[in-house]
C-alpha cells in the first residue's frame, strides 16, 4: 500500500491529466483555425500526457521496494517506453501539420478576418 503522501500527487496528477485533456478537447472544437486548434491540441495534450506519465512513474516509484517491485519495474520500463514513443509520435505529426497547413497560409487560401 502507498502512502498519503504519494496516493495524493498521483490523484493530482491524473486531475491534472484529465483536466488538461478536457482543454485539449476543447480547443480542438472551439477554436475556428488549423493553427490555433494545432496549437491547443498540442500543448495541453502534451501536458496532459505528461501528467499522466509522470502519475504512473510515481506510482511505480512508490511500490517499487515492496515485495513484488520487479512487477513495477517493468510497469515503470514500460512507461518510459511509452513516454518516449509519444514524444516521437508528437514530433512527427506536428511537422506534418505544419507543413501541410503552411502552404495553405502562403497562397492566401486561409480566410482572414477582415
Amino acid at each position: 500500500m502507498s502512502n498519503l503522501i504519494s496516493d495524493i500527487l498521483i490523484y493530482l496528477l491524473l486531475l491534472a491529466g484529465i483536466g488538461f485533456g478536457g482543454i485539449s478537447l476543447m480547443g480542438l472544437l472551439i477554436f475556428p483555425d488549423i493553427h490555433s486548434r494545432m496549437y491547443t491540441a498540442l500543448r495541453a495534450g502534451l501536458i496532459s500526457i505528461g501528467a499522466l506519465i509522470c502519475a504512473a512513474v510515481v506510482y511505480a516509484i512508490t511500490l517499487l521496494p515492496g515485495n513484488r517491485g520487479d512487477v513495477y519495474l517493468t510497469f515503470l520500463i514500460h512507461v518510459i517506453f511509452l513516454a518516449a514513443m509519444v514524444a516521437v509520435g508528437v514530433m512527427v505529426i506536428n511537422r506534418q501539420v505544419l507543413d501541410k497547413t503552411r502552404a495553405l497560409v502562403y497562397r492566401g487560401c486561409v480566410p482572414e478576418d477582415k
